[in-house]
């Protein structure tokens, strides 16, 4: 019996560990293989892809991204072949089984949530033609094959994926893991084993995802020393909790070196309502102590996250919770729309609160009690403006000289949100010399010119004719080893002081 496990990425350095999981279960009852497809990719390539390889049963991995496109395929199989047996499993299939089974009679049988032992289970039917419509036996730790090898085999410079345990302990309302809260670690001494053979290929990145890496947090200590002793060249990205984080912790993270680890905080909130109506009754003042002195370290790269569309958090409580979440000075602030996933918690709540949102992934809100339509759609644009303005790292400097103009940084963020709607510059591409020339011409600054003059140089080569260039360089430094080295740029503005004097910069070429 030929069997397909399929994945449908979005985006081509991904890769679906999960196949790895279901492959090394089965591989002893069947003849298994596996392929990862992109979502972006036309219909009929993907089609084309998966028959080629004459499958007789095919089995998808079904997430929030690929739901049409892999509805589309799977149907298309049923056309092209009607006794190929084809089976759904994943998040996005999980706690709907019924409604897509009387829906999509292409679907032969759903594995729901973990499926390493459904898996198991649905090939063992098929050969005694007793298929069931619905799998679902609970996963263990002891259940979940090593995918080392795999994952070494398969490395083709992707982002690597790994994950030490199972489940979360905590119960946010918004979240999937609310569902099962059973944290189930894996073998720290296999766990090891496998990082030292993934380690060994040198890999760009590994993206642990458990969804709290440091939920025992003398165990994530214990990884990250192994880590640090075995790695090469390789970074390293986990969620986190800072509630967990001691001194014992912060004094090891001390002396990591620069841009090895990169640490995921989800915050969400700071309003104290809308933390105890989600279940995470975290304490914000503690979590803004420990990210502060994860930012004042240096070398963790930290990226915070907050969610808009939850309940009890209005325009006024937003503004507050982006102005708390981004005085931490964090590497990045992502602002997040909530999604609202089956099987979770607010999912049952959309009556309480007067939830509206999109029937189509991803699934997204569109209003509430608390936010209307129109706020919601300005804040989308405002995420836009924030994105292109301070995750890009564009404009660094500037945007540290323009804060000091207004009275929050949700105010400055609102004043190019409304410039860039005034101009219509949200409904189309816009390069970032676009936006240099608009915010030249937004402030009118001479200051402002300068670091912009400072960022430009610092991300792009070459000049433009805006830039700030009253000193000629070559006649102030003649030494051709530094020139050859370095961009200098000279500025009548100290970016470190905040002062008027002349300043040399030197900026590695």
């Amino acid at each position: 019996m030929k069997v397909l496990l399929v994945a449908l990425n979005s985006k081509y350095t991904h890769t679906n560990i999960a196949l790895y999981y279901l492959k090394n279960k089965i591989i002893d009852i069947c003849d298994v293989d596996y392929i990862n497809l992109n979502v972006n990719d036309s219909l009929s390539s993907n089609l084309n892809k998966i028959m080629n390889y004459s499958p007789e049963v095919v089995c998808f991995g079904v997430y929030i991204w690929n739901l049409e496109e892999t509805l589309k395929l799977a149907s298309d199989i049923k056309r092209i072949n009607p006794n190929t047996i084809i089976a759904f499993g994943g998040p996005e299939v999980s706690y709907n089984s019924d409604e897509l089974l009387n829906k999509h009679n292409f679907i032969d049988s759903i594995l729901i949530s973990e499926s390493e032992n459904n898996i198991v289970k649905f090939i063992e039917d098929i050969k005694t033609n007793t298929l069931n419509k619905t799998y679902n036996i609970v996963v263990e730790a002891k259940d979940i094959p090593s995918i080392a090898d795999d994952i070494v085999n398969d490395y083709d410079n992707r982002i690597i994926y790994f994950e030490t345990s199972r489940g979360c302990p905590y119960n946010c309302s918004y979240c999937l893991s609310c569902i099962d809260k059973r944290v189930r670690y894996f073998d720290l001494t296999e766990v090891k084993k496998d990082l030292k053979k993934i380690l060994d290929i040198n890999p760009t990145q590994i993206r642990f995802i458990d969804r709290t890496f440091n939920s025992d947090k003398e165990r994530a200590l214990d990884i990250w020393k192994f880590l640090l002793k075995n790695r090469r060249d390789t970074e390293f990205h986990f969620e986190i909790n800072p509630s967990l984080i001691d001194d014992n912790i912060l004094e090891f993270l001390g002396d990591v070196p620069s841009d090895i680890f990169r640490f995921e905080i989800g915050v969400q909130s700071t309003n104290k309502k809308t933390l105890e109506s989600i279940n995470r009754n975290y304490n914000f003042e503690y979590e803004k102590e420990i990210i502060n002195k994860l930012n004042k370290i240096g070398s963790i790269h930290v990226h915070t996250d907050l969610i808009i569309g939850l309940p009890h958090e209005n325009v006024e409580t937003f503004k507050k919770t982006f102005n708390d979440l981004y005085n931490l000075n964090s590497n990045e602030l992502q602002l997040g729309f909530l999604k609202f996933l089956k099987g979770t918690d607010i999912y049952k709540q959309q009556e309480e609160f007067d939830y509206k949102y999109s029937e189509y992934p991803p699934y997204e809100v569109l209003s509430n009690s608390f936010l209307s339509y129109e706020e919601i759609s300005y804040l989308k644009k405002f995420e836009k403006v924030f994105n292109y303005i301070f995750n890009s790292k564009m404009f660094i400097q500037s945007i540290k000289y323009l804060i000091t103009k207004f009275n929050s940084p949700y105010l400055m963020y609102q004043h190019l949100t409304n410039y860039f709607m005034d101009n219509n510059l949200l409904d189309k591409k816009i390069s970032y010399d676009d936006i240099y020339m608009h915010l030249i011409k937004l402030f009118d600054d001479e200051v402002l010119i300068q670091t912009l003059t400072y960022d430009y140089v610092n991300n792009f080569k070459g000049s433009r004719d805006w830039m700030y260039n009253k000193y000629d360089y070559k006649k102030e430094i003649n030494d051709k080893k530094l020139l050859k080295k370095y961009k200098i740029i000279i500025l009548d503005y100290n970016i470190q002081t905040g002062e008027k004097e002349k300043t040399i910069y030197k900026i590695e070429k």
